[in-house]
């Protein structure tokens, strides 16, 4: 699929929002819905063009009038649908994927009763498709929301109407609705399950006109997505640090992928001050790296810029994390000579590995996050043994003279987790067999 661009006009005021121009946020989000092949209906200079494809991979092709993107369209003959973007408008990445899995001509819209008094085309419905589009409409029941997917045929026939593609683009296809059918996607109504932040939310979508909306909108892209079940630390203490830091960062030409870099490598030095016995300042590192840990996640989210790579933060996190524990047992053990501070370690990271693969397997089985499946595991997940925990636990230990201590809570702690991940994700999977889902 390819996707179109339509481009603000001369005379309104290019935004940015996280550090990006719009219409690179957009292309970003498009990449990572696997369009690559983009056009963009505005005055786009060639020296912009070839340094946005070169830095993301992407192929461009820049047209200013009708004309130009008609003959363009007509040329492109296994293209059946086009997804249309205006640059006016700001959506999540979860949007993008909802819309693209619909086939055919359809349009995003929105309540009109929860959007600003603007100055949007308006959508009548009747019987699951438009009846009506225009800013005039008297009878309406919704917005558009400035996204759509459009036949080839339906998007030739309105090129052909030599009318400007601008915010009011779909005004013309009064006179298709006549004869063809074109569907809607209420975004007001529609909920999802989103895996990756544990909870139902909704697809987000904001209309860019003053300052005060860019505003909104980076509230919304920085903390409106949180994660909603997490640890104690994570949800008290990370996480409004981590918003407060995002919310300057972002503005900076820094991306998620090196943000995980310098966390990693950050990471990686803690261990070496653990290895070499500076407890103290080693342990009052881990605490930086557990907030570091959360801010290229939402630089992602704040700038678009979700990729493959970004997924291997978490098996960069393993490395590190274990291998503190590691550090951490290691030099209890050359200062005392004593086995067991090594002992409770190997044991207290077989346990922490066997609770993560649980957690993965189950979550790759069911489609749905172990700590988010029932009332019991949310209330859980903010207890149970990992990083933060088990951070605080040396962190403590080491400011009261009794380390060992805190190698014996990690090492319970490791093991309770495991035990009740293991149990609740078998009794799940197994009621699930059974035909008993009881997701609560």
């Amino acid at each position: 699929m390819k996707a179109i661009i339509l481009g603000k006009g001369e005379k309104q005021k290019e935004f940015k929002i996280c550090g990006l121009s719009l219409i690179e946020r957009a292309l970003y989000l498009l990449r990572a819905a696997e369009i690559r092949e983009v056009i963009i209906f505005k005055e786009f200079s060639l020296e912009k063009k070839k340094k946005i494809e070169k830095r993301l991979g992407v192929k461009l092709e820049v047209v200013r009038d009708n004309k130009a993107l008609s003959s363009l369209i007509e040329r492109m003959k296994k293209e059946e649908v086009f997804l249309i973007l205006n640059e006016n408008f700001i959506f999540d990445i979860n949007l993008l994927r909802i819309l693209l899995k619909h086939k055919g001509t359809i349009l995003c819209s929105s309540d009109f009763k929860k959007v600003s008094s603007v100055s949007l085309p308006r959508i009548s419905f009747k019987d699951g498709r438009v009846e009506g589009i225009g800013e005039n409409l008297i009878n309406y029941q919704g917005v558009y929301t400035g996204i759509a997917l459009c036949e080839k045929r339906i998007l030739l026939s309105l090129l052909k109407e030599e009318q400007a593609l601008n915010l009011s683009w779909p005004i013309s296809l009064n006179e298709i609705l006549k004869k063809e059918r074109v569907a809607y996607l209420n975004l007001s109504t529609l909920k999802y399950y989103d895996s990756e932040v544990r909870r139902e939310v909704r697809p987000f979508w904001q209309y860019l006109r003053s300052e005060e909306d860019l505003k909104t909108a980076k509230k919304h892209l920085i903390g409106g997505i949180q994660k909603k079940t997490l640890d104690v630390f994570a949800w008290y203490i990370h996480r409004p640090v981590e918003n407060k830091i995002t919310w300057w960062l972002c503005e900076l030409p820094l991306t998620p992928n090196q943000l995980t870099l310098i966390t990693f490598i950050l990471a990686l030095f803690v261990t070496f001050l653990f290895f070499k016995g500076y407890l103290l300042a080693a342990s009052l590192l881990t605490l930086v790296v557990n907030i570091l840990d959360g801010l290229d996640g939402k630089q992602a989210r704040a700038k678009g810029m979700f990729t493959k790579f970004g997924n291997l933060e978490h098996s960069l996190d393993t490395i590190y994390e274990q291998s503190w524990y590691i550090a951490f047992s290691w030099a209890l053990f050359t200062s005392s000579g004593k086995l067991l501070p090594l002992q409770l370690c190997l044991v207290m990271i077989l346990f922490d590995t066997f609770s993560r693969h649980c957690s993965m397997q189950f979550r790759m089985t069911m489609g749905i996050p172990l700590a988010d499946y029932s009332r019991f595991d949310r209330s859980f997940r903010k207890f149970d043994g990992r990083r933060n925990i088990y951070t605080f636990y040396i962190f403590i230990g080491i400011l009261a003279g009794v380390p060992l201590f805190s190698l014996i809570a990690m090492c319970l702690h490791a093991v309770l987790t495991g035990l009740v991940y293991f149990v609740r994700a078998t009794t799940h999977m197994h009621k699930f067999d059974k035909g008993k889902v009881l997701k609560e």
